[in-house]
């Protein structure tokens, strides 16, 4: 689930956002609970915000596809409209605190549409598939944005990749696979779950994709075949003791030459799936056959991963 937009009013108890998920987008009010709760995640931003303002913000809101924060300055309180809106140096300060709320209305909207774990009785192991197909028939996609994941676009916009052989690991519902044959690549895509490719057919493309369930470590060992592999939220999902599985598997698909591009999630936190990556860990793992061409914090993120992806290009190589 991706916020695309929200606005808090605390001392009216209200939360509008605007969410995308498996349904698409849609707005939503929230309201008792589901509000306070969202508050309370915004309370330490509103304090930081009243420090500057010399009182609280009657409202704040935040703009995903302006990644702006607009603010209702306080009443009877002079304030410089300059100061009203902040985005880009003056946003990142913030980046830690939006990003909590916009967790703390994802897991509002979750538990008001009853999002819960999976049962007890099924697998919690990630390399079983009917883990993941459990995630999927549920609709328990934390990691579905609707869309391309934007440091992923936005490098594609700027390096198109007509005419390359293009391979999307663990693919889900194929946003980056979409997205890579609309820009003119022949577009391969495959993930270990029946049913995240059935909704990956499912969906309308703008150009035809090769979509296969597949284990991207049963590329281990084939004939190099691509130019290009594209990883989001593939690695970060795989059991961690697997992890040089997959970067072998990445080895044995490219082309010498051949570059793998994506994020790799550097959340810090204990558990998963999604596991926790860190910048060492990644260069360490493609340190032998590869050459890490850059490796740093994604800079356009959404916001309720902002500071916590890795963008990666990594040519094999040869």
């Amino acid at each position: 689930m991706e916020v695309r937009s929200f606005k808090v009013r605390a001392a009216a108890q209200h939360v509008r956002v605007l969410a995308v998920d498996t349904d698409g987008e849609r707005g939503r009010d929230l309201e008792g609970d589901a509000a306070q709760a969202v508050i309370d995640a915004a309370a330490p931003l509103m304090a930081a915000l009243a420090a500057q303002l010399g009182a609280p913000p009657q409202s704040l809101s935040y703009s995903g596809d302006e990644d702006t924060l607009r603010l209702a300055p306080p009443p009877g309180v002079d304030v410089d409209p300059a100061g009203l809106t902040l985005r880009g140096d003056a946003l990142a300060p913030h980046a830690d605190a939006l990003r909590s709320i916009a967790r703390a209305i994802r897991d509002a909207l979750r538990r008001l549409a009853g999002d819960a774990p999976a049962d007890p009785s099924e697998s919690r192991d990630p390399n079983d598939p009917e883990f993941w197909d459990s995630m999927y028939r549920r609709g328990f996609t934390g990691w579905e944005l609707g869309r391309a994941a934007p440091p992923i676009a936005r490098f594609f916009a700027a390096n198109p990749p007509a005419g390359k052989r293009a391979l999307v690991v663990g693919c889900g519902r194929g946003n980056e696979a979409r997205m890579l044959a609309e820009l003119g690549a022949e577009v391969v895509a495959i993930d270990i779950s029946t049913t995240a490719i059935a909704q990956a057919e499912a969906l309308p493309s703008p150009r035809p994709v090769d979509w296969r369930v597949a284990n991207v470590f049963d590329l281990r060992g084939q004939a190099p075949a691509y130019d290009l592999v594209v990883e989001h939220t593939c690695f970060c999902a795989i059991d961690p003791s697997r992890r040089q599985d997959f970067v072998d598997a990445v080895r044995d698909a490219l082309v010498p030459g051949g570059a793998l591009v994506g994020l790799f999630f550097a959340h810090g936190r204990d558990g998963g799936p999604p596991f926790a990556v860190t910048e060492e860990e990644v260069r360490a793992r493609f340190a032998d056959g590869f050459a890490v061409e850059h490796l740093g914090r994604a800079e356009d993120s959404v916001i309720s991963r902002r500071g916590e992806e890795l963008f990666a290009r990594i040519r094999r190589d040869g």
